[in-house]
């Protein structure tokens, strides 16, 4: 059955919000982040606004304090949206859903994802999870999980992921039109607490090993935060790639 929903957006998810339209649900009213400071976000704007439906910018956490009369026993869609939830809004919401890219409890918050290749995983994925009270803990939905190749970088698992959100979300909205609440999953472990990433986690111990240091060069954006050291209290940065790598593999090592 087609659920009416309530979108919240922020980042570059226009498959998503159109992923779940396609597949017959209906959204009501979006309410995106700003795109003054998250540009990504206009296109959803922009699609929404096509349709006719009602579109509200964020600009500030504080006007969520108004929202929590407006979502009052509506199924709620999170896809990017860069606040977290007041605890009005969760409990005035029917439920608010959130998509999250990774395997939680692994890599809660933002800014994580680099954290999966630095640390050598072999695989991540999506979570669509309920949204409680702490920072991506609440109870799993659905997820799911793709391979990461030895040769993953930041920009290859950002394009994965994004191509993974969309079919996972619409999975997860049919799967809530047929179980209740209290029989989704808990999630198992503790969630690991990891820093949102930042350029200085791009610093590397020249003393290593190189083979040691692959996957955090790996998980260092080579254009904007490429891997580093210092030498003679210079920066050096650090640059690694495949001569011979396959025409497909455009955006990995």
């Amino acid at each position: 059955m087609p659920l009416d929903l309530v979108y919240f957006t922020g980042g570059p998810r226009l498959s998503v919000f159109e992923a779940i339209l396609a597949d017959g649900h209906r959204i009501n009213h979006v309410y995106a982040n700003d795109p003054e400071r998250w540009p990504k976000v206009q296109n959803t704007i922009d699609a929404a606004r096509l349709r006719g439906i009602p579109v509200t910018i964020i600009s500030r956490k504080a006007e969520l304090s108004k929202l929590a009369a407006d979502i009052r026993g509506k199924v709620c869609f999170s896809a990017g949206f860069n606040y977290l939830f007041s605890t009005e809004m969760i409990d005035s919401a029917e439920v608010i859903l959130n998509v999250h890219g990774s395997l939680l409890p692994k890599y809660p918050g933002a800014r994580t994802l680099a954290w999966a290749i630095e640390n050598g995983e072999s695989e991540s994925g999506v979570t669509v999870h309920v949204i409680d009270k702490g920072m991506d803990t609440g109870p799993i939905l659905l997820q799911r999980a793709f391979a990461l190749s030895p040769f993953e970088t930041t920009k290859s698992l950002a394009r994965k992921t994004g191509e993974f959100e969309p079919r996972i979300v619409v999975e997860a909205l049919r799967l809530y039109d047929t179980v209740s609440l209290t029989r989704v999953s808990a999630q198992n472990g503790q969630a690991s607490s990891l820093e949102n990433r930042v350029p200085a986690h791009s610093e590397v111990d020249p003393e290593q090993p190189l083979k040691n240091l692959v996957n955090k060069i790996r998980a260092a954006d080579p254009h904007d935060y490429p891997a580093y050291f210092y030498l003679n209290g210079e920066k050096v940065c650090v640059h690694i790639w495949r001569p011979d790598k396959p025409e497909d593999e455009g955006d990995l090592l």
